[in-house]
């Protein structure tokens, strides 16, 4: 094999040495060059707040407490035959909100549904509700708010 000249080697070395700072802008195609953030860790979204039943809709009726049950009773009547009407196997959710004090700490749940969800219940019965398709509930609202009856329907 014959040794190449001495001429041709400058000529390599130079070519070389000229094309080396062309080269050195050049970068090597890869996942970043089309996608910045190509490698990053993902970014976990915060945990939603789980949805309660109801609140995500608004409430058929709403009742606030003390109210005289003879202004309410019929509202209640009329929404619940509309509401089976509509769906004979809807079911309905009768939520107390009973407001939450700082000072007072934790309100008696169990004596607002008595006696301000009883007779809601009761109602939502009496207008033609079976047992199977009325569900009683107690949230504790801000103590700014007042004790409220809500009758949702899914």
């Amino acid at each position: 094999m014959p040794r190449p000249s001495s001429r041709f080697v400058r000529r390599a070395v130079l070519a070389a040495v000229l094309c080396l700072p062309a080269m050195s802008g050049c970068r090597l195609v890869g996942q970043r060059t089309f996608n910045r953030h190509a490698g990053d860790p993902p970014k976990l979204p915060s945990t939603p707040v789980p949805q309660v039943a109801g609140i995500d809709r608004p409430p058929l009726v709403t009742i606030v407490a003390g109210t005289p049950p003879a202004q309410w009773q019929p509202a209640v009547r009329a929404a619940v035959a509309d509401a089976l009407a509509r769906k004979p196997n809807a079911l309905f959710t009768i939520v107390v909100n009973v407001p939450v004090g700082a000072a007072s700490g934790l309100p008696d749940m169990k004596a607002a549904v008595d006696t301000d969800g009883q007779p809601v219940l009761q109602a939502v019965m009496d207008a033609g509700a079976g047992t199977a398709q009325t569900e009683m509930d107690a949230r504790g609202v801000p103590a700014d708010s007042a004790t409220q009856v809500c009758i949702y329907v899914e």
